[in-house]
């Protein structure tokens, strides 16, 4: 028999519920922890191995190690061996270390500019064999920003020496760039001077042009005007030649009639002609008579040349 009853209803099996709260926050926790441990790689199998640094600089316990850009590890210590070089020992998820080989090498750089620092391993070649446990692979540091100034300011300083030099010579009034120039303003103006005279040439080029084509175009109208006359003193004669042609077939037939009647008069005075031959001949002898009595005249005679004889010329056998 129980000593005290319990009535309280809220009270009735609060064991239970206690029980089964902590049960339930104990698988929780462990749940919690799982996931951070997953989340962590705590569960993931891992494969320890190392490298040898000069120094410990830049290197931290926990620092990220990748491959390719993914991480498949982290750092897991640091500590100095018998001659203060600096061990550091790697914690690689043993999924990735196919792809670390003997030939890899482990790398200390800067994600970006100013990122955090990480590890990173250099894939190894094919036929290389891979890193055993508690193997070790090289190491080299690269290069941080005052070792790249340094390096880039060495690279630069022939530059500038070169640009220097290049500057001096631009600027050196007897050189040839600046000669060049000088040649190149003198031609400017040459050219500026020739552009103005081709300009007063093409306006007076102009200016004669339309002179000329006044000129031209009244020499047009005036040969219109004259093609115009032509044509109709070809169009009047045209219409003149058929009354020509007329005329002159009727003058044509008027001669032939007047030949035929001289021709017919010709025949009939034909018998009379020895006659008056003869005739004329007695004429010609009184007539030379008389004009030589004349000559004899004194009056006369005094203006009258006297007649030279004149030998006939004989040919010779040549």
């Amino acid at each position: 028999m129980r000593i005290l009853e319990e009535t309280d209803q809220r009270f009735i099996g609060i064991e239970k519920k206690i029980g089964l709260f902590i049960i339930i926050a104990i698988i929780g926790v462990f749940t919690v922890i799982t996931f951070i441990g997953i989340q962590h790689d705590v569960f993931t199998p891992k494969t320890r191995i190392y490298f040898i640094a000069d120094s410990g600089q830049g290197i931290n316990e926990g620092m990220a190690i990748k491959l390719s850009g993914f991480k498949i590890g982290k750092v897991e210590g640091l500590s100095l061996d018998d001659i203060a070089r600096v061990k550091v020992e790697l914690s690689i998820n043993t999924k990735y270390m196919k792809w670390i080989k003997t030939d890899s090498k482990a790398r200390l750089i800067k994600e970006g500019v100013i990122g955090d620092s990480i590890i990173e391993i250099t894939p190894g070649s094919a036929d290389a064999k891979q890193v055993p446990e508690d193997g070790m692979i090289a190491f080299e540091r690269a290069k941080g920003l005052s070792e790249m100034a340094e390096e880039l300011k060495d690279e630069i300083k022939p530059v500038l020496t070169d640009i220097k030099q290049i500057i001096h010579y631009v600027n050196d009034p007897q050189g040839d760039i600046k000669q060049t120039l000088k040649n190149l303003r003198e031609l400017s103006e040459d050219v500026s001077t020739t552009r103005q005279h081709l300009d007063t040439l093409l306006q007076n080029a102009e200016k004669n042009m339309n002179v000329t084509v006044t000129k031209i175009d009244f020499l047009l109208d005036s040969t219109k005007q004259t093609i115009t006359t032509v044509d109709n003193v070809i169009k009047k004669i045209d219409r003149d030649i058929p009354h020509m042609v007329e005329i002159t077939n009727k003058s044509l037939k008027n001669i032939e009639t007047a030949t035929e009647e001289i021709k017919k008069a010709v025949e009939r005075s034909a018998p009379q002609v020895p006659s008056i031959v003869e005739k004329a001949g007695d004429v010609a002898d009184s007539t030379k008579e008389v004009v030589d009595s004349v000559k004899k005249i004194w009056p006369i005679r005094l203006y009258m040349k006297a007649s030279e004889e004149k030998t006939l010329k004989v040919d010779s056998y040549k």
